[in-house]
């Protein structure tokens, strides 16, 4: 019987790929596919411009065509431009294959150059082949677009016979209906901030490519291309082979950037059945033979549904233990700070689990390598492997620091949402009292939000969220528990930072409270030597003057009413109906000199403020 290699050999002189012997030739890789992609990927980030563009000039602006926009519309009803256009990509897919992913996805341009700028400088990414892996982007897709719909099913019924479990589900909100959403004034409020979005494209663009292949993103930890890889399974569609011309000399599989066995597939189905193919042609390009097209292929489904499974670098044991070690690093990065986004978590915890997994092999075996750098050479750990091991190490303490912090968090907001009272109740004399469990509450939440401060601030944290949200909360839940001390403190932090009119109202509402009218008057003064005239402020001001000159009047304490009066002249000025008030309470204390005087002011004050005589008021 002629073996397999020596029927290669007889007939195209080289053997096959799989058999003794074979050597992938060198590959051509950008071909005229690759350019036109770059083109097209451009164009979409000149259209994203134009859009931002569009909204800086007019201050309105059709909503952001981003497929995680359908969030909004699932959950809220707001359907938004994403919505439609994930409808419309999907249904694409469904005819002419996946090919949004190739050629319109930001997120493949991303990638697309940070693999040509590694191969740039010799550096050619491998892709890292784990079954269980890539199920994550169903897994995301489930939790971001069906979650939120099967959440409000389901809620009703856990709470009726699961009140435990259902406690520990965030809120639904009402469905309302569907809404237009179409045309929005702020353009950036679903995406993250700039410090995040920048690290953001570094692990999911650089990171992820460097260690799990040039679309190891997309295989790993995109949601949206659940969707696509469904919809592909249906398309006509596909990269077909003339196998007759075919040598199996591996190019295709060697420059395909989608992690796709290629040359494997056609040899059994004569074309690409792998729903992971973003039909980006490059495999086509550098067929030396042409062999490979894009073109209408044999409509089987079922083909695709049970399209070779592709080769892992794992055992059972290894695919199982990194999908776990994934799952708690996701967790541990998912939402931390207040700024962490769900994609770059994503990114970080299947970068960080690769790591492990390389680092682990490192220390086990005795020649490892990745990318082609030299790791560990007969038992001896090189200079690369060292670095490797470093940024293990690192990236395992960082971790470790966010899942404290996130773990603190979430008992925080528990915590939280349980001692939720009005804060009349506490800071209004009068008001009935807290009940103690619910100040119990109050005092572990506080014990869990400074737990997240920054460590160089008493906490654990390498970061904490934007703004005075910390403080607020501390000093919200410090009162709430009957530390009115701390309460103060952590409130006057947030005050020297952001003076929102809320704060401004609780804070004065605590001196009073603490030290007496006062000093509340004392430190309206100095808040209106920082602040100006503001609203909240003279609000606050008036309501004082007009407390304190009630209580004295019912004292019998005219003059002293008078007086109270008096000192709100220089907030708001000689206000007729003030000064025709201050003359009242004079009168009653007999003091009808200065009384006959502050008439005399309110009449010019009213002289001053009239209009001319002569003149219409026309509006």
């Amino acid at each position: 019987m002629i073996s397999a290699t020596e029927d290669s050999l007889a007939r195209t002189g080289k053997p096959r790929e799989g058999c003794e012997g074979f050597r992938r030739p060198a590959s051509r890789f950008p071909g005229r596919s690759g350019r036109r992609r770059a083109i097209a990927l451009g164009a979409v980030h000149l259209l994203i411009g134009l859009h931002l563009l569009h909204w800086v000039v007019t201050g309105t602006t059709l909503s952001p065509v981003e497929p995680s926009e359908s969030m909004y519309t699932l959950e809220n009803g707001q359907v938004n431009a994403g919505f439609i256009f994930f409808i419309v990509a999907i249904l694409s897919t469904a005819l002419l294959g996946r090919w949004f992913c190739g050629w319109a996805c930001h997120m493949v341009a991303l990638q697309d150059l940070c693999g040509w700028m590694m191969r740039k400088i010799g550096i050619r990414p491998q892709p890292f082949r784990s079954r269980l892996l890539g199920w994550v982007p169903f897994l995301l897709a489930f939790y971001m677009f069906l979650w939120p719909t099967l959440k409000r099913w389901s809620l009703p019924w856990f709470e009726g016979q699961f009140a435990t479990v259902a406690s520990w589900i965030d809120p639904v909100r009402p469905w309302v209906g569907f809404t237009d959403h179409l045309m929005v004034a702020d353009f950036w409020a679903t995406f993250p901030s700039w410090w995040i979005a920048i690290p953001f494209f570094l692990v999911c663009g650089f990171a992820t490519v460097y260690l799990l292949g040039s679309k190891g993103f997309c295989s790993y930890g995109c949601p949206y291309g659940a969707f696509f890889s469904v919809a592909d399974r249906i398309s006509p569609m596909a990269i077909v082979a003339n196998m007759d011309a075919c040598e199996s000399c591996g190019l295709c599989t060697a420059n395909c950037t989608s992690n796709v066995q290629i040359s494997r597939e056609i040899k059994i189905h004569s074309q690409v059945v792998d729903p992971g193919c973003m039909k980006c042609l490059d495999c086509v390009d550098v067929c030396p033979n042409g062999v490979l097209s894009f073109g209408r292929g044999a409509w089987n489904p079922l083909a695709k549904a049970i399209a070779p499974t592709r080769n892992t670098h794992l055992s059972l044991q290894g695919e199982v233990s990194l999908a776990i070690l994934c799952a708690l690093i996701w967790f541990s990065w998912r939402g931390v700070y207040a700024q962490i986004p769900m994609l770059m978590a994503t990114g970080i915890a299947i970068s960080v689990s690769f790591l492990i997994w390389k680092s682990l092999q490192l220390l086990r075996l005795e020649d490892v390598s990745l990318q082609g750098q030299q790791l560990r050479r007969t038992g001896a750990i090189t200079t690369p492997g060292l670095i490797l091991l470093a940024i293990t190490i690192s990236s395992i303490l960082l971790t470790l620091s966010a899942g404290h912090t996130r773990w603190n968090e979430v008992q925080a907001d528990r915590h939280f949402n349980e001692a939720q009272v009005n804060l009349d109740q506490v800071l209004i004399p009068g008001q009935p009292p807290i009940s103690p469990q619910l100040m119990e509450s109050a005092a572990l939440a506080v014990q869990h939000l400074q737990r997240c401060r920054h460590f160089s601030r008493g906490g654990f944290a390498l970061l904490e969220p934007p703004g005075t949200i910390l403080e607020e909360k501390l000093g919200y839940m410090s009162a709430v528990s009957g530390d009115l001390i701390g309460a103060s403190s952590w409130w006057g932090l947030a005050l020297e930072e952001k003076s929102s009119d809320d704060l401004l109202v609780r804070y004065g509402q605590l001196v009073e409270l603490q030290e007496g009218p006062q000093a509340l008057a004392r430190w309206l003064d100095s808040q209106r030597e920082r602040l100006g005239n503001r609203l909240t402020l003279v609000n606050l001001r008036g309501d004082l003057a007009r407390r304190q000159a009630l209580s004295a009047f019912q004292g019998g304490q005219a003059e002293a009413a008078a007086r109270h009066l008096q000192a709100l002249i220089g907030w708001i000025g000689e206000e007729p109906e003030l000064l025709r008030n201050i003359a009242d309470l004079l009168d009653q204390a007999g003091i009808s000199e200065e009384a006959t005087s502050f008439r005399q002011r309110a009449q010019l004050s009213e002289q001053n403020s009239a209009p001319p005589a002569g003149t219409t008021d026309r509006r």
